[in-house]
Parts: structure tokens; C-alpha cells; sequence
């Protein structure tokens, strides 16, 4: 009974893989041919842009498709100089781009000849331009709405017709690149919507499990409102908070390791069945806690946070290779693999803490070492090999020529890709060799933070680091 629930877990955690790349075509855009391909920091602050970016030094905006745009820049802080992209819409550029407009055509006038201030026509005309430069639309509008109901036959009123209407667009959509918030990453807030879609189907059907409920009312209770209360308390929580790709995935592996292991260890103490699966849901909350608190002070990439979720599957896998090649039995198998899930998931999250990797090649790479587990089975059945210690060396030994040949067969694929992730300049030491085009590097490393409490006051941190 207990090595069936171990399989229906591993069965429910293991994902699937998405094997389509996407070919992304890149052209640098210029937001006026004031600015140019590049934002320098006196553009920056003349135009009021990027509000949220504290330490700001450049920026570009980058084509990927159609309509979907990048926006690559640099900041400075007192550990050094970091460089970050983040996507943006194709509505938050043309608001971008007539903000500009705006500011452009207001400092031309400034520096043009002064204009008789008697003539309260031109005033309203100028200093609604003049608001609309400091990006204070609500004034910029009222003053167009003015100079469009006084003088309606004036050449100024046509201009500001049409002015009129985007003022209002940029003072209530604060879609635009110079309104604070605008800058939110939540490219996996999707992502963690559906988690939490699924994740209120379980609550609904384990928290009257744990309560020992006997009226079918309130198992019909946990599966109407569960999935919908769990989508509304996500929905508000992250409507208007920096979800990442990276921040989703950890999240989600939050989820799924306290679910684990708070199932697994309940079930190694023979509790009784109700007790396992109301630990399982609080182990799974508390993950989801200790996830979003950790993701909020460190900076997840994509391939970082991929590999480190996958470390969840396949640490139970090795953790049941190990309990097969020692002969371990009953409770131990799966104390076993409890710990293989918590060993992987704490290292590749250190050692991969720099890798640059998009989520399909994480995805790539671990179907391959699926397949090499696979291919492992079906040489015991080929070579009829009856003891089980030599079966699953034999698949274990699959899993990880599969993921090495994953690794490899992938390494060009991220090429010409835009990859969001901090670096550092760090000198390290450690050892590292050549693999064809390809250099591997493990090294340790020092390095010290600030405080997540007390910025004024710095930690160490030491780890370990894979670089491939």
C-alpha cells in the first residue's frame, strides 16, 4: 500500500515537457529620434521613465516579435553593476512613445521664441504640454479639456482634440514605461494561478479528510469552493506583485515539497490516514509560504528555479536507487527518498545559483534522463536481470547518461536568446576543464550580502557553483 502512494506521488510530480523552442527575431527600438537605440541616465530623468528602477544607468528596448518587446538596462548598487530584462507590451511602448511625443513637442516650444502671455490660448496649450512632460496628466487633461470648450475654432483645439483623448488613455491605463508599478514582472503570474487552481482542488478534498468529516455536504463544500477560493486569494495576492517565471516555479515546488514531504514523513510515523493527508496539506501551505518569503529577497532566473524544482523528482528517484543497492525496505525506501528530494533540490539550487537556461531546456534535459531511466528498465527486461539492487543501478545509471547526454545535446540551444539573470563580476577559484567548445567549472563561493533585515550591514554567504 505505502510503495503505491510513494508511486502516485512521484507519478503526480513528474511534468510535461515542452520540446518546441521559439525563435525569437531581435531589433533594437528607438522611442524617438531624440533619444535614439539607447536611454542614458539624462534621458532617463528628463522623460521621467523607469520610476521603479533604483541606480539606473542604460537601457534598450529590443523586438522580439510582432508585438512583443524586451527591455534590457543596467543598474547600480553598492555590490556592483547589474544587468536585467524584463518583457513589456506592445500598448506600454506606443503610451511610452506619446509621453515622449509629448515632452518632445513641449521643450521645443520652451526653447522657442516667448509668446505674449496675454494670449491665454497659447498659455493653456503650453502648460498642458508642461504637465504632460512631468507626466502630471490629470492637470495636462483638465487644461486641454479647457482650451478645447473656450476656443473650439483654434488650430490648437485640433491638436488638442486628439491629445485630449490619449491624456486621458495615460492618466487612467498607467500602462506606460514612466508610471511607478509599471515595471512588474508577471510573466509567471499565470503560472502560478494554475498552481493555485489545482492546488485548491486538493485543499478542497484533504481539509474534510482531515477533519474526519462525515456528511457529504462538506466533501461537496471542499469541491465547489476550493479551487475558486484558492484562484480569488491568489488572484489578489499577485495582481499587482513581482511574479517572475523563476518566482512561479519556486513557488510551486513550495507547494509540492511540503505536500511531499509532509505526506512522506506522516506516513514513515504510522499515523493515521487522516493525519497524513492533513500534515501533507500543511506542509504544503507552509512551503508555499517559505517559497514566496524566499523568492521575494532572492532573484530566481528561469534556469535556476527550473533545475532546482527538478531536483524534487529526481531526488526521490535516486533516493529509491539508493534504498534498492542497500536492500532497504519498508519505511526506510521511503525515508529514503524523502531525503533524495531535500539533497537535490538544496544542491542543484546552489551549485546552478549562475546557470543561464531557459525552462525548455531544463524541460529537454530532463527527458532525456527520463528516457536514460527508461532505456535502464528495458535493458533489465532485455538481459532478464532478477535482482532488484542490479535493476535499478542499471536504470540509475540510465537516468544519469541520459541527463549528461541531455545536457550536452542541448548546449546550443539558449543561443541568440535573451535570458534574464543577474551577474556579478566575481573572481573564482576552483577546478575547470574542456568538453569540445564547452568549458565546465566547479568552484566555491564567498561572497557577502546585505542584511535582508539591516542594509547598512553585510553578511557572508558561501556556496558551491556549476557553470556548463
Amino acid at each position: 500500500m505505502k510503495k503505491t502512494l510513494v508511486l502516485t506521488v512521484i507519478t503526480l510530480f513528474i511534468g510535461t515537457i515542452n520540446v518546441f523552442p521559439q525563435i525569437q527575431k531581435r531589433e533594437v527600438i528607438s522611442l524617438s529620434d531624440s533619444i535614439g537605440t539607447e536611454i542614458d541616465r539624462v534621458e532617463r530623468n528628463l522623460y521621467h521613465l523607469f520610476p521603479d528602477i533604483t541606480g539606473f544607468q542604460s537601457a534598450q528596448i529590443v523586438r522580439l516579435q510582432d508585438s512583443k518587446y524586451r527591455l534590457n538596462y543596467s543598474y547600480r548598487d553598492t555590490a556592483g553593476l547589474y544587468h536585467k530584462s524584463i518583457s513589456i507590451s506592445a500598448d506600454a511602448l506606443a503610451l511610452t512613445k506619446l509621453h515622449i511625443r509629448l515632452t518632445d513637442e513641449y521643450r521645443s516650444m520652451q526653447r522657442s521664441k516667448p509668446l505674449d502671455e496675454k494670449l491665454e490660448l497659447e498659455m493653456l496649450y503650453r502648460l498642458a504640454l508642461k504637465y504632460a512632460s512631468q507626466a502630471r496628466y490629470d492637470v495636462s487633461s483638465k487644461l486641454l479639456s479647457d482650451l478645447i470648450s473656450d476656443y473650439p475654432r483654434s488650430n490648437q483645439a485640433l491638436n488638442a482634440k486628439e491629445f485630449h483623448v490619449n491624456t486621458e488613455r495615460l492618466w487612467k491605463t498607467r500602462k506606460a514605461l514612466f508610471w511607478k508599478g509599471s515595471l512588474l514582472d508577471q510573466s509567471g503570474r499565470t503560472d502560478v494561478l494554475i498552481f493555485s487552481g489545482y492546488y485548491g482542488v486538493w485543499l478542497g478534498i484533504a481539509t474534510p479528510i482531515f477533519f474526519e468529516a462525515d456528511s457529504p455536504q462538506a466533501y461537496a463544500a471542499g469541491l465547489l469552493l476550493g479551487a475558486p477560493l484558492s484562484l480569488l486569494v491568489s488572484h489578489s495576492a499577485t495582481k499587482e506583485s513581482n511574479i517572475s517565471d523563476g518566482r512561479a516555479t519556486m513557488i510551486s515546488l513550495g507547494g509540492h515539497l511540503g505536500t511531499w514531504q509532509g505526506i512522506g514523513w506522516a506516513a514513515v510515523s504510522d499515523l493515521d490516514g487522516n493525519v497524513v493527508v492533513g500534515i501533507g496539506e500543511l506542509g504544503g501551505l507552509a512551503g508555499i509560504a517559505a517559497a514566496t518569503i524566499l523568492t521575494n529577497k532572492v532573484d530566481f532566473s528561469t534556469g535556476h528555479a527550473g533545475l532546482t524544482s527538478s531536483g524534487l523528482q529526481w531526488g526521490a528517484w535516486f533516493g529509491l536507487v539508493f534504498a534498492n543497492l542497500f536492500n532497504h525496505d519498508d519505511d526506510n525506501v521511503l525515508r529514503d527518498m524523502l531525503i533524495g528530494s531535500d539533497l537535490f533540490i538544496l544542491g542543484t539550487g546552489i551549485a546552478t545559483k549562475d546557470v543561464k537556461m531557459s525552462k525548455a531546456r531544463v524541460r529537454l534535459i530532463n527527458l532525456a534522463g527520463v528516457i536514460g531511466t527508461v532505456l535502464g528498465f528495458g535493458i533489465d527486461l532485455l538481459v532478464e536481470v532478477d535482482d532488484a539492487s542490479t535493476a535499478f543501478a542499471i536504470a540509475g545509471l540510465g537516468s544519469v547518461a541520459g541527463l549528461a547526454t541531455g545536457t550536452q545535446m542541448t548546449k546550443n540551444f539558449d543561443k541568440g536568446k535573451e535570458l534574464s539573470l543577474f551577474n556579478t563580476s566575481q573572481s573564482r577559484l576552483g577546478y575547470s576543464f574542456r568538453h569540445g567548445k564547452n568549458i565546465w567549472s566547479i568552484s566555491p563561493k564567498v561572497a557577502f550580502q546585505h542584511h535582508p533585515y539591516n542594509k547598512n550591514r553585510l553578511v557572508p554567504s558561501i556556496g558551491l557553483q556549476l557553470n556548463f
